[in-house]
């Protein structure tokens, strides 16, 4: 238990982690899968951490308050450990959120139109305040030598910096090295991920 909850108990009050990690712990399996079903895609819904070696599984595990960052080749099993990450730490009792970054991109270009209604701020809110948040695919659609725009670099500038200054933990996976990325879209990028946990995945495709 967290040492808010030892701290609080004797006044009758508990952290929201140890009261989400209760009622998961009450909850029938249908339910757990539907809870899980917030953040994991059905396709990765029977990942558990208990299926990666165990090297991997103590990083991705370890307490961290800047994040992790995954990176290798397409296929490797990127997804599926993140998933089971967050299925581990929905069950723990942690608010967790999952995007794709590029789809997230084009959400928030959505919030541009004169028929929008929602702002940029109502798509990044629950993205910067959640517990933990897990970012897919970083810079996968850009080849090496491409730049990001600056859109896309503001974009993901703002959730790291807001969540690194709240030590809120961000996972993200991607096709590049931590100095790909940085040419990919600037240094100050490169320079914030350096103080994540950086895990190369290698091993050939699983998709095929």
């Amino acid at each position: 238990m967290c040492k808010l909850r030892v701290a609080d108990a004797l006044i009758g009050r508990i952290c929201h982690v140890c009261y989400r990690k209760i009622r998961f712990d009450s909850l029938p399996e249908p339910q757990r899968v539907q809870e899980w079903l917030v953040a994991v895609p059905e396709r990765f819904i029977k990942s558990d951490l208990s299926h990666l070696k165990d090297g991997l599984k103590e990083l991705l595990c370890k307490d961290t308050d800047t994040g992790i960052l995954l990176w290798g080749e397409p296929g490797v099993g990127k997804s599926y450990a993140l998933c089971a990450l967050a299925k581990d730490l929905i069950a723990k009792g942690h608010i967790v959120k999952r995007v794709n970054y590029e789809l997230l991109c084009l959400q928030l270009r959505d919030t541009f139109k004169p028929t929008a209604k929602h702002s940029e701020w109502d798509v990044v809110e629950p993205l910067i305040n959640c517990d933990k948040l897990i970012i897919e695919d970083i810079g996968t659609t850009r080849s090496i030598d491409s730049k990001e725009s600056d859109f896309s670099l503001r974009t993901l500038l703002v959730l790291i910096d807001m969540r690194i200054e709240h030590c809120r933990p961000t996972y993200i996976s991607t096709n590049k090295s931590v100095e790909n990325l940085a040419k990919s879209f600037d240094s100050r990028i490169g320079d914030r991920l350096r103080t994540y946990t950086i895990i190369k995945i290698a091993g050939e495709s699983k998709r095929t």
